[in-house]
């Protein structure tokens, strides 16, 4: 007999890796309303980074060796963090304003509007404006 699944909450955190933690940070809160958050006192460089409304963190993670990756092409394929927005009209605004390079694609068979974009490090984002899980998906 297979075992339940785990219980699980709420996601708490996206770890992303990061060469310059102050520069991603000053990216996630000026681009996208993150504010840098109390962090214990660790061997290594970071930032912790919360959007209250979201109710997420992201824990930026310094590695020397990490090489940010901005000469490709932004990827929408590749690993991302995807977040919902209310107003997508607002948000590609902000991103242009803000002089973030972004890409914009339509969800097939649902129509739904995604930009993506990078980080400072290469770490690429979606802003989308998909329903709730329960309206996609009804029991």
């Amino acid at each position: 007999m297979t075992p339940p699944p785990a219980d699980i909450g709420a996601m708490n955190h996206v770890a992303l890796p990061t060469a310059d933690p102050e520069r991603g940070a000053k990216f996630y809160c000026d681009v996208l309303g993150f504010v840098g958050t109390p962090r214990p006192a660790f061997s290594f460089r970071g930032a912790w980074l919360l959007h209250r409304s979201v109710g997420v963190m992201i824990h930026l993670i310094h590695d020397a060796n990490f090489q940010p990756n901005l000469a490709t092409p932004i990827n929408s394929r590749t690993n991302h963090l995807a977040i919902h927005v209310d107003d997508y009209d607002a948000a590609v605004a902000q991103l242009a304003a803000h002089g973030v390079e972004f890409v914009q694609h339509v969800l097939p068979t649902y129509g739904y509007r995604q930009v993506f974009f990078r980080d400072p490090d290469g770490n690429v984002i979606e802003l989308g404006e998909w329903p709730s899980p329960d309206q996609m998906f009804p029991a």
